[in-house]
């Protein structure tokens, strides 16, 4: 009787460490050719836990809380990029209050004149093991030839992904689908303008807004 009990429990624990290994696991490896080379190993899926160990993170700047992500925009300037926005998934609301203080910081206005504004900035050393990267918002110098480094990239666009003059419907000049081999599905817009162009890669996670969940 213990043999026959033991023989379905061992087959129920084999098929869940198979059902476990295959789960989609997001990787650098899977997306390195996506991704901006400044950007060092860094990818959609990743932890912000070790995201806070490849970027600096402490300068930051915590966007509006209020919503289901976290944004931080953070300080970065390496070869033609100029900064990266991320969004973070996966905290709740009272994760984010444990992890944020308030900082008064100094900027300049059009005119050149300083004043001061309070920030929230991300305390690091407070980082739980939960929330990811789902999306990035890079932005590029000013006369930086954006379009020739995305075809590169990415192959010449579907006709119907690139901007027509007068189409309002297109809100990018250019747009792509891929998949990678960790079985991300990505939402890849360019958009070129005369203070810069700016690139967003978007990983379609469930429970994300850009979530093929619905």
């Amino acid at each position: 009787m213990k043999k026959f009990v033991l023989i379905p429990l061992l087959l129920l624990l084999s098929f869940s460490v198979i059902s476990a290994q295959k789960k989609p696991k997001y990787n650098y490896a899977a997306q390195k050719k996506l991704l901006p080379a400044e950007l060092g190993r860094v990818y959609l899926g990743m932890p912000l836990a070790e995201l806070s160990k490849r970027l600096d993170l402490s300068n930051a700047e915590v966007g509006d809380t209020r919503f289901d992500w976290l944004e931080l925009s953070v300080p970065f300037e390496k070869g033609d990029l100029t900064n990266l926005t991320v969004r973070i998934y996966g905290l709740s609301q009272d994760d984010k209050k444990a992890i944020l203080h308030k900082e008064t910081i100094k900027k300049k206005d059009d005119l050149g004149e300083d004043y001061e504004i309070e920030v929230d900035r991300l305390d690091v050393g407070k980082i739980p093991g939960k929330g990811f990267v789902y999306a990035m918002y890079i932005a590029f110098k000013k006369d930086f030839d954006l379009k020739s480094r995305v075809v590169k990239t990415y192959g010449q666009p579907k006709p119907e992904d690139i901007y027509k003059e007068g189409d309002e419907y297109h809100i990018y000049d250019m747009q792509w689908t891929k998949k990678t081999s960790d079985g991300l599905v990505w939402l890849i817009r360019a958009f070129y303008g005369d203070e810069g162009g700016s690139l967003q890669l978007l990983g379609r996670i469930d429970g994300t807004e850009w979530g093929l969940d619905g």
